[in-house]
């Protein structure tokens, strides 16, 4: 019984024990709980903040490292233009190297187009020259019957082009529309057509059609020559032909030459045979170097011309107004020509003269295809020039005005006024024909109202020594007057 309360007492304690202690538990549990919720809630936001931090901490990481990849990438766009600067820089070194640039201008009064090395020039020419020429009255005529009229005539009107190519490779191409010296009408005809090579000024080579290396005056272009027509005794020179020269200068231009081979036929001529002409000329500056300023300006030379002309026609002598006083005769065989000349400037006052001679054989050409006697041409001028004014005059070059010939404007003047005076003779002769000869006096004025722009006047007196040679003599077969004057006039252009 006792022991039935006993356990029933036991029961009851462990009953009421166990429910109190889940009671208990639950409460503790329910508070931890809370407290578990209230550390998770806590460390959610500890997370967020470091999160967010660590946001912040990787955006100034990336902030930094952004800034460092731009800096690199500033470097390397520095670095990118400066090459691409140098590069800029290289190409247009070749470009420029590569492709010439060109300028334009005035150059010894001449147009010019060239390039900055100047390894390529254009230089277009021109000259226009305006002549009258009136004769001394009386029934003048020819000596084939044609008559000497006064008369107006485009001398020359010439156009051309003259250039350099590669540095030494010179050009020179030049028609004339021109009526010539004999008053033709309506033909144009090459004057110089030809190719200068120059790697070096001693030893020059050029072929074409050009001037023979012949005659002091001659060799002058006509737009500086210092009379409206160039001497009598120019009637011998060669001028103009086809062929292959060479050519140069030495001792800085103490010593010139000429070596050359042509046709021998003249200009714009077809040759008629296989023999060519050979033609050398020397000019020997012996003062050039002097200390002597009086001495400088001398010079003498020569030239030497042989070459067989097989059948042709002879020289003829004319006069400055182109009065044939001696015609052409038939020839065969060798035709030698020689000359001496001398020059001298200094200031305002230029001489020089020239003495020429010719031998032209006649084979064959007498009776039963005997030889005839050779025929001989002989000519010299002298000439003397003073400039008014008082400009340096230098022979064949251009005259330059101190006061260019203008009447109005700050800068008026009158140009530069030359006088001239030329004496001369030419003589034609053999022992088996009646030759003649002219003795001339030229009297000129010159007037240079611009570098460019020129007014020549002439009065020339002849002498003739056949009295059947005359302007006079062909009307008048019994004609006893060898005498006979010319008036020339000239207005010229050239560029």
């Amino acid at each position: 019984m006792q022991r039935a309360l006993i356990a029933a007492s036991l029961a009851i304690w462990l009953v009421w024990g166990t429910g109190v202690s889940r009671v208990f538990a639950a409460d503790r549990l329910s508070e931890l709980a809370q407290q578990l919720e209230s550390q998770k809630q806590a460390l959610e936001a500890q997370k967020r903040i470091i999160e967010a931090l660590q946001r912040e901490v990787n955006s100034l990481k990336q902030g930094q490292t952004h800034q460092q990849t731009l800096e690199r990438e500033v470097e390397g766009l520095k670095q990118a233009q400066q090459e691409n600067q140098k590069l800029k820089r290289e190409v247009e070194q070749i470009r420029v190297a590569a492709t010439p640039k060109f300028d334009a201008g005035f150059k010894n009064w001449q147009p010019y187009i060239r390039s900055t090395d100047g390894n390529f020039t254009l230089n277009p020419v021109g000259r226009i020259q305006f002549d009258y020429r009136n004769f001394e009255d009386g029934n003048r005529r020819n000596l084939d019957g044609t008559e000497l009229t006064n008369r107006f005539l485009i001398r020359r009107a010439r156009i051309g082009l003259a250039g350099t190519f590669y540095k030494y490779f010179d050009f020179f191409v030049e028609a004339d529309f021109g009526q010539g010296a004999t008053g033709r009408d309506g033909n144009v005809v090459l004057t110089d057509g030809f190719l200068d090579i120059h790697y070096w000024p001693e030893l020059r080579l050029r072929a074409g059609q050009f001037k023979v290396p012949f005659g002091y005056e001659e060799l002058f272009s006509d737009n500086n020559i210092d009379f409206v027509e160039r001497s009598v005794a120019d009637n011998l020179v060669p001028s103009r032909d086809m062929g292959a020269m060479v050519h140069g200068s030495a001792f800085d231009g103490s010593v010139s030459y000429a070596l050359g081979g042509f046709n021998g036929s003249g200009q714009n001529k077809r040759d008629t045979n296989d023999s060519k002409d050979i033609v050398g000329r020397l000019v020997v500056a012996p003062f050039k170097k002097a200390e002597v300023p009086w001495l400088k300006n001398l010079q003498v030379g020569g030239d030497v011309a042989w070459g067989d002309e097989d059948s042709g026609q002879s020289l003829q002598g004319k006069t400055d107004a182109q009065f044939v006083f001696f015609r052409s005769i038939p020839t065969r065989g060798d035709r030698l020509r020689y000359s001496g000349e001398a020059a001298y400037y200094y200031g305002p006052f230029t001489m020089y003269g020239e003495y020429i001679q010719t031998r032209e054989e006649r084979k064959g050409l007498g009776t039963g295809g005997s030889d005839l006697r050779d025929l001989y041409g002989r000519g010299w001028y002298v000439t003397m020039t003073y400039m008014l004014t008082g400009e340096t005059k230098v022979p064949g070059q251009p005259v330059i005005p101190t006061r260019w010939a203008s009447p109005v404007g700050p800068e008026k003047g009158w140009g530069a006024w030359e006088l001239a005076a030329r004496f001369e003779q030419l003589d034609f002769r053999a022992k088996d024909i009646m030759g003649n000869r002219v003795n001339a006096v030229t009297a000129g004025v010159n007037w240079y109202l611009t570098p460019n722009v020129k007014w020549m006047a002439n009065f020339v007196e002849n002498w003739f020594s056949n009295e059947r040679g005359t302007p006079f003599s062909y009307t008048n077969p019994n004609n006893t007057r060898t005498t006979a004057w010319e008036v020339l006039t000239r207005l010229q252009l050239w560029f």
